[in-house]
């Protein structure tokens, strides 16, 4: 029994700082410094049109984007790996599936997804044409966001 336990402990001990760095939440790294516009468009005529009025959007809207520290986390079929959008930064596969799962994204539906820099869920939009203007609001009614402006 003795040996057993200790055979145990020792098996622990050496997987444990494994987990210990093992972070499941992808943006987690993320927290305190950004924004996040969290991008679920799937591959489908609608979801490519709703795509290239986002990316005309954030492109009209890029110096307010950046005041902001916002930047875009595409997680769902588009943008394709080399189909960039503006602040973007990409997730691999693992990490995409995993911020669908954890913000209840569901495949066929274009969404969008407001994470506040306490990476808490501030707002989301489901629709064929994304409101950009109407984040950047929400986001300028932040008290994060109220103490950085001028």
């Amino acid at each position: 029994m003795r040996l057993a336990t200790l055979a145990l402990c020792s098996v622990v001990m050496a997987c444990s700082p494994l987990w210990a760095f093992a972070d499941p939440d992808p943006l987690s790294a993320y927290r305190w410094t950004h924004r996040l516009l969290v991008v679920h468009v799937p591959d489908t005529e609608a979801g490519r049109a709703t795509l290239e009025a986002l990316r005309a959007s954030l492109h009209d809207r890029r110096e307010d984007v950046r005041a902001r520290d916002l930047l875009i986390i595409p997680v769902g079929d588009l943008p394709r790996a080399g189909d960039t959008l503006p602040t973007a930064v990409a997730l691999g596969a693992t990490e995409r599936l995993e911020v669908r799962r954890r913000l209840g994204l569901h495949d066929r539906v274009a969404q969008l997804v407001l994470i506040g820099k306490d990476g808490g869920v501030k707002a989301r939009q489901t629709q064929a044409v994304f409101d950009l203007a109407g984040l950047l609001a929400v986001i300028d009614t932040m008290p994060m966001r109220r103490a950085e402006m001028p």
